[in-house]
C-alpha cells in the first residue's frame, strides 16, 4: 500500500505511488495539446479559376506586453501581403486594432497598382506583430 502524507506547510497531498505517475502523464498530455484558437477574421476572395477562396484567420488569446505600434503593424502586414498573396502591394486601405474575440490588428490593402480596385487583401497580426497565416479553403 503506497504511503500518502500531507504537507501542512503547503496543503499539498503527496503520493509516492501510482497517482504521481498518473499526474505526470496527464500534465504531459495537457502540455502537448495546442492552445484553443478562435476565429479572428474571415473573408472570401475570387480564385483564378472562377471559384471562391475563403481565408480564415485563427489565433489564440494572447496577452503580450510587447505590442507593436500602428506603423510597425502596417510595415509587417505589407511584407506579408506581397509574399503570401503574391501580388504587388497596393494602397493601405484600413488599419484597425480590434479587441474581440481576442486582440489583433486587421490591415487591408487594395490592388490598385494595376488600375481600378478589383480586390481587397487582408492581413491579421497579433498584438506583438506575429502574422496570423490564414487557412485557405477552396469553394466552388
Amino acid at each position: 500500500m503506497p504511503s500518502v502524507e500531507v504537507d501542512l506547510n503547503f496543503g499539498v497531498w503527496r503520493n509516492d505511488g501510482p497517482m504521481r505517475s498518473l499526474a505526470t502523464i496527464l500534465i504531459t498530455l495537457l502540455l502537448g495539446l495546442p492552445a484553443m484558437s478562435v476565429e479572428l477574421f474571415r473573408y472570401r476572395g475570387a480564385a483564378k479559376d472562377g471559384g471562391t477562396l475563403e481565408y480564415v484567420f485563427e489565433g489564440g488569446e494572447q496577452n503580450s506586453p510587447n505590442a507593436v505600434t500602428k506603423e510597425k503593424a502596417a510595415e509587417i502586414a505589407a511584407d506579408f501581403m506581397t509574399t503570401f498573396y503574391h501580388v504587388q502591394m497596393g494602397a493601405l486601405e484600413t488599419q484597425e486594432f480590434r479587441t474581440t474575440p481576442a486582440p489583433f490588428w486587421l490591415v487591408s490593402f487594395s490592388d490598385t497598382v494595376k488600375g481600378p480596385m478589383r480586390e481587397m487583401y487582408f492581413v491579421v497580426l497579433l498584438p506583438d506583430g506575429t502574422v496570423v497565416v490564414p487557412r485557405v479553403e477552396k469553394r466552388m
